[in-house]
């Protein structure tokens, strides 16, 4: 049996499902398109906070609140917090294996 492959194209339903087949990829590229957009502007907010709080760890040590002070251990904690936050502990390969 042989395939006449210009019937084949011009038949009215292989029309409509290669219509079908292009609407279905063209709505994944619409959404993929939103899914990509919202992503770039949380990592964009993202970038704005973390330099934020980069300028804000800088100002705080030039101030003092690097220095433990007896009457204000707070400020020192709060200024361990940033650095722990901006420079997260690297795991070792032993631990958790």
């Amino acid at each position: 049996m042989t395939i006449d492959h210009e019937a084949w194209l011009t038949n009215p339903l292989t029309k409509a499902l290669k219509q079908s087949h292009q609407q279905e990829i063209q709505q994944w590229k619409e959404k993929c398109d939103a899914y990509i957009g919202i992503h770039d502007a949380v990592v964009q907010d993202n970038d704005t906070a973390l330099d934020l709080l980069r300028q804000a760890e800088v100002e705080m040590r030039y101030a003092g609140w690097a220095r433990e002070v007896g009457d204000n251990y707070g400020r020192f904690r709060v200024y361990c917090a940033i650095l722990d936050f901006l420079n997260p502990p690297v795991r070792s390969e032993t631990e958790g294996a």
